[in-house]
């Protein structure tokens, strides 16, 4: 989850290998923390998809995996 750098697992084919038809992108934290999830799946989300679509080949992730998808959180002010 670092801003501009979309890294690829060790055990994974490389990103740019376009004879492959599947790329994930993983964003979740090491440790879950749900208070931060909304947060996490947003902006910054779209920002990192935006980052892997160029490290990919210029192609979309077929799938995200994040943590804590539809996770309402209530505030208190």
């Amino acid at each position: 989850m670092k801003e501009g750098n979309c890294p690829n697992r060790e055990e994974s084919s490389m990103l740019n290998d376009t004879s492959k038809s599947l790329v994930l992108v993983n964003y979740f934290r090491t440790v879950p923390q749900k208070e931060l999830s909304c947060v996490d799946n947003s902006a910054s989300l779209m920002n990192m998809v935006r980052t892997c679509h160029g490290t990919a080949g210029n192609r979309w992730a077929n799938f995200l995996a994040v943590d804590y998808y539809k996770v309402l959180m209530v505030l208190s002010l």
